[in-house]
């Protein structure tokens, strides 16, 4: 799943250029807007000031529970 919120915001910076502002490689970077790795907590509070957004709108699909039960049909 991507991170559309992410892709928005980073506008024309490269993902490059975002990773050398979060202190980390372009792959982790990489992998975390492309949704194929999580942010670690530790991070949410450097997210939340370089993208002036909240975590939970930056990356969405890690507050999903997991266990939510599926509609059973009639």
């Amino acid at each position: 799943m991507i991170r559309k919120r992410m892709v928005e915001i980073r506008g024309k910076r490269s993902q490059a250029q975002m990773a050398k502002i979060l202190q980390m490689s372009q792959q982790q970077y990489s992998n975390i807007e492309n949704g194929k790795r999580g942010i670690n907590p530790k991070y949410f509070k450097l997210f939340e000031t370089v993208f002036n957004e909240s975590i939970e709108k930056l990356a969405p699909d890690i507050f999903i529970p997991q266990n939510t039960p599926k509609r059973c049909k009639n």
